[in-house]
């Protein structure tokens, strides 16, 4: 039996991905750049430079113009974050489930650590989790492995203790590269996961987690 879940944060405990396309949006008409939104909300669960760079870079946008749009993104975000984002309603029952039946818990993203604290620290479920892992120096974002791997250096566990829970398929790709078992969550947006990267098992709302992880 599995003793850690390790968690992706946005589109898995955080309702923010239409607020992440949003903000980009809104960066890119403050700073007289075009943005392609599909693209944008394609890209989330990638650090932040990999998706400028999908998004602007790899168009010829001048490097001057995307950091100015990056600063005005930052700005909007830290203002705006706050009343847009929020807590999946499944999350709190499904920790609380888990911490009952003895599984220790953390998260792994591609956002910044202190993003992720503010967030987990706002909706009141920081104290679920024994270890926060996210990009900064040395640690790449996904899908390369490292904050899942990091999590389980800090956290004491073995690839093979542990699952990784996402809702996108560059988490699949993270747990495959860790050696990590995935668990898919489909919040009914019509994503598929490609055949290379199956995940152990597919559940529409994290209250079906305890059924899934009592059979790996």
């Amino acid at each position: 039996m599995k003793k850690l879940v390790i968690f992706d944060l946005d589109g898995t405990l955080v309702d923010s991905e239409d607020f992440i396309v949003w903000s980009f949006i809104e960066a890119a008409r403050a700073t007289g750049v075009e943005v392609d939104p599909v693209l944008v909300a394609d890209s989330i669960g990638m650090p932040l430079d990999d998706i400028v760079e999908r998004v602007f870079l790899s168009r010829g946008v001048p490097r001057r113009v995307v950091e100015d749009f990056i600063e005005v993104r930052r700005r909007i975000v830290r203002e705006n974050w706050r009343r847009m984002v929020k807590l999946f309603p499944d999350v709190v029952p499904a920790l609380n489930a888990l911490r009952d039946m003895g599984f220790s818990m953390a998260v792994a993203s591609s956002s910044v650590v202190e993003r992720i604290m503010d967030f987990l620290e706002y909706f009141g479920v920081l104290g679920y989790f024994t270890y926060i892992s996210g990009v900064k120096p040395g640690l790449r974002g996904k899908p390369e492995p490292d904050v899942i791997l990091d999590v389980l250096e800090h956290a004491g566990f073995k690839p093979l203790d542990a699952v990784y829970v996402g809702d996108r398929e560059v988490d699949c790709f993270a747990a495959l590269n860790a050696g990590v078992d995935f668990v898919l969550v489909d919040r009914g947006r019509g994503r598929r996961v490609v055949s290379e990267c199956k995940p152990v098992g597919r559940v529409n709302s994290l209250l079906e987690l305890p059924i899934i992880l009592k059979r790996l």
